[in-house]
């Protein structure tokens, strides 16, 4: 009977330990004249605000506490051309939320006294004096490749190297793929075809040749990768390619005699040629938690309440990378990276990079 009764109270405990300890969650609750919802889920905390007028929503990437983290707070900051609130919740960092000029927009592109305070990082404002400048302002786990034409600028943590792979300059890099922490690429020391793949590793700097064993013309494109399998169309054969990246084995999977194939949820089915040729097809694109519109700037929508925008840039900016809610990006010849929480920093500048910021730049997490 006591082993009984023993079993049932561990078994009690631990249930309770998971579902307020580890299990995901929604909770809606009021406080004062808001209504609030939070929802946990994978790490990741997304709280929505009502007030009867306006409507707010933020997120933060963070583990859960044992206690559900309720909003406790929430100041006003106004004046007569904007009107913010700032929830405050234990053990969670947040920033103001604002409306201007009638519009959900993030508090870092509002120039006023009244958010300086609550702004973190000063964006470097001092005018280049070399052709690439790096500043120094990557963590140790991010790492960003800038095409020189002959290899790479790699940029980690606060120094950068540069890695040179080609014996040729060449300008166009559009036949080069980011596969985990590696780059492939065309062998740009090849004239009109390719018979081999370049790879480099930005974490530690390794080359290799990968031999194709195939004779591809540069008119190609990488479809796309399935876990450790590339997938290049070479579109003036019209032959699909698939490359084991672990054992470098290389083998047609689509051609006029074979017919096509395309991979879609989970499998591979039958397509036709102009999915490739016209279409242009890419395999297993990242899924976003947001969708990014251009419209005299960029706002941004949060999944879980697509009607909500919020603008937060003032220009059309090209994304390189997403990362939770943070974005890399290029604007004239700077790389920038947004946070929410810190706004804009400058990681690095280029004398071109306005004129050639297709396909020159990868962004890897550890």
């Amino acid at each position: 009977m006591k082993k009984i009764l023993v079993f049932s109270i561990l078994l009690c405990i631990i249930l309770i330990l998971f579902k307020y300890g580890f299990s995901n969650y929604t909770v809606e609750y009021k406080l004062n004249n808001y209504q609030i919802k939070t929802i946990y889920k994978n790490k990741r905390f997304y709280y929505e605000i009502n007030d009867g007028n306006k409507k707010y929503n933020f997120d933060v990437y963070t583990k859960r506490k044992f206690l559900i983290s309720k909003i406790k707070k929430i100041n006003t900051i106004e004046d007569d051309e904007f009107s913010c609130i700032y929830p405050i919740i234990d053990g969670i960092e947040t920033y103001p939320l604002c409306y201007k000029d009638n519009e959900f927009v993030d508090y870092n592109i509002i120039d006023s006294p009244l958010l300086e305070q609550y702004k973190k990082i000063d964006v470097n404002t001092t005018k280049p004096n070399k052709d690439f400048i790096y500043y120094n302002l990557l963590n140790d786990n991010e790492y960003i490749a800038l095409w020189n034409y002959k290899g790479y600028y790699i940029m980690n943590g606060k120094s950068y190297k540069n890695v040179v792979l080609f014996e040729k300059d060449k300008y166009d890099n559009s036949l080069a793929y980011l596969l985990g922490d590696t780059i492939y690429m065309a062998n740009n020391d090849e004239e009109h075809e390719f018979t081999s793949l370049i790879s480099l590793n930005l974490t530690n700097s390794n080359k290799k040749t990968i031999n194709l064993g195939y004779n591809l013309d540069f008119d190609s494109y990488f479809v796309g990768n399935i876990k450790n399998n590339l997938y290049i169309f070479d579109n003036k054969y019209s032959i699909l390619y698939e490359i084991n990246t672990k054992n470098n084995k290389v083998k047609i999977i689509g051609n006029n005699e074979k017919g096509f194939v395309k991979y879609e949820n989970g499998k591979f089915v039958s397509c036709s040629k102009n999915e490739y040729k016209i279409n242009k097809i890419k395999y297993n694109e990242e899924n976003s938690k947001y969708k990014y519109e251009f419209n005299n700037g960029m706002y941004k929508t949060i999944k879980e309440n697509n009607k909500l925008k919020q603008k937060i840039n003032d220009n059309e900016i090209k994304i390189v990378k997403e990362n939770n809610n943070k974005l890399y990006y290029s604007f004239e010849d700077y790389f920038y990276l947004y946070e929410p929480l810190n706004g804009n920093r400058k990681l690095f500048y280029n004398y071109e990079l306005t004129f050639n910021s297709d396909n020159t730049m990868f962004v890897y997490i550890k």
